[in-house]
């Protein structure tokens, strides 16, 4: 078996609130019985994409397995690279694999510098059909990135989506190995479907925002800061993609069997 954790929109803005709930979470995931062999991290790192932001971000977000940091809207390119990437500044698209047992993630970028909504430019495209073509033929494959490709019935993200995912899906839905598209974005944990495969987007770590069954006027944001932090487990075997949501209370976990 392959875990990969998924956690989001961390969006550290040099409040401790917001560092010490993603502090909580891969406390969390260092103690497990069993870690994740990688953790993914969906986008919206920083608020603002501000170099201190990054700096707590890189503070935070310490494991000993990789952890694979996506830019989303909120994030500045140039800035992520120099911080959490120790590269050289630059504005082009942060598009990145990682291969597992016998498990490829394909990591997208889908900013755009300035702009909230998505995009998957010709550069990023020409990367993901050269990461299938060179993807052994018995590789499971995940693909992740922030902006989800279809509505999902928010009122605050369905505004700002993906503009581009008809080539996406074209390429989701022609390659077998291709289990899931993985997203963040929309600070609520959900499952559909893109392309006749699950996309799954991810809970946020620092907030929750209900879909559009909870907005009472125009403009509303149901925003709530009051629920744990949460994450998305997903587990790859033989038998297929399994995925689990897990809320990680703040007040600690004690490990212990109920009675």
């Amino acid at each position: 078996m392959v875990l990969v954790a998924q956690l989001s929109d961390t969006h550290f803005n040099m409040s401790a609130r917001n560092s010490e709930r993603t502090e909580r979470v891969m406390a969390f995931l260092a103690d497990l019985p069993q870690r994740p062999d990688a953790i993914i991290v969906t986008g919206d790192i920083a608020d603002e994409g501000d170099i201190e932001e990054y700096q707590q971000a890189r503070a935070a977000l310490v494991a000993d397995v990789p952890v694979l940091i996506l830019p989303g809207n909120h994030d500045d390119r140039a800035n992520m690279r120099t911080v959490l990437f120790g590269q050289d500044a630059g504005h082009g698209p942060i598009n990145q694999s990682f291969r597992l047992d016998g498990v490829t993630l394909a990591l997208l970028d889908s900013s755009i510098p300035g702009k909230p909504e998505g995009l998957l430019d010709d550069e990023t495209y020409t990367f993901l059909t050269d990461l299938l073509a060179a993807t052994p033929d018995d590789d499971v494959v995940l693909v992740a990135m922030h902006h989800p490709p279809r509505p999902v019935r928010s009122t605050v993200v369905d505004p700002i989506p993906l503009t581009n995912p008809e080539r996406l899906a074209q390429i989701v839905a022609g390659d077998d190995r291709i289990a899931a598209v993985l997203t963040g974005h929309v600070h609520s944990g959900l499952m559909t479907q893109f392309a006749g495969k699950p996309l799954i987007v991810a809970p946020s770590v620092s907030s929750t925002i209900g879909c559009e069954w909870e907005t009472a006027a125009p403009g509303h944001v149901p925003i709530d800061f009051a629920p744990d932090p949460s994450l998305v487990f997903h587990s790859i075997t033989d038998g297929g993609l399994l995925s689990a949501f897990r809320p990680i209370a703040m007040g600690g976990w004690l490990g212990e069997p109920l009675e």
